[in-house]
């Protein structure tokens, strides 16, 4: 894919994310009412595996690894590791947003709703760990996807199951993050055409 493909691909993820915040935002559609009104979804053991899947799969995860590449950059001196902990805090920002659409949430919490939280750290925190394993290990970078969309996926459907979230939340949510990941990638010289060299730097 081009760089031009991927920033349109990015642009457009974006704006898909920002659409589905003001369409929400004053009222859920019947999709997002269906699934929290679907009891089977939330009874036991469900909320149970969804309860770990959130403590595992959480902010701090995040906030250690942006922490974890902080530190690493600094000691090390190591550029690509300083640009690896700034597209994580790029993509984790995209949260922010949340203060724009002031959206309410499915139950009683005193955030708001859109974009979720934990999807956008996880999310944030499996694009940048798959940017890396192109770097560092590219022959793993299929399996990193592969465990980075089932994380992501697992702390999307644990949060709904919670009713802590709207499933549009957390499509939303990974949508913003996704967009803004590529146009950082891009710009921070990580992802591109031509930009990882053949060979694995382990």
């Amino acid at each position: 894919m081009s760089r031009g493909h991927l920033v349109l691909l990015g642009l457009l993820l974006v704006a898909v994310s920002t659409a589905l915040g003001v369409f929400v935002r004053d009222e859920a559609p019947a999709l997002d009412v269906r699934l929290n009104a679907y009891e089977p979804l939330h009874t036991r053991p469900l909320t149970v595996v969804a309860e770990w899947i959130s403590f595992v799969l959480s902010p701090g995860l995040a906030t250690i690894a942006l922490l974890g590449l902080a530190v690493r950059s600094w000691l090390g001196k190591d550029f690509l590791v300083f640009r690896l902990g700034v597209l994580l805090g790029l993509c984790w920002a995209t949260v922010l947003v949340r203060y724009a659409y002031r959206r309410v949430r499915p139950i009683d919490f005193p955030k708001w709703s859109y974009p979720s939280g934990h999807v956008t750290a996880v999310t944030a925190l499996a694009f940048t760990a798959v940017v890396a394993c192109a770097w560092y290990a590219r022959r793993w970078v299929r399996a990193a996807a592969v465990l980075a969309v089932t994380a992501v996926a697992l702390t999307a459907a644990s949060r709904v199951v919670l009713s802590m979230h709207w499933f549009t939340d957390t499509a939303g949510a990974v949508s913003a993050v996704v967009g803004v990941g590529l146009l950082a990638g891009l710009a921070l010289g990580l992802i591109g055409p031509g930009v990882i060299s053949g060979r694995d730097r382990t």
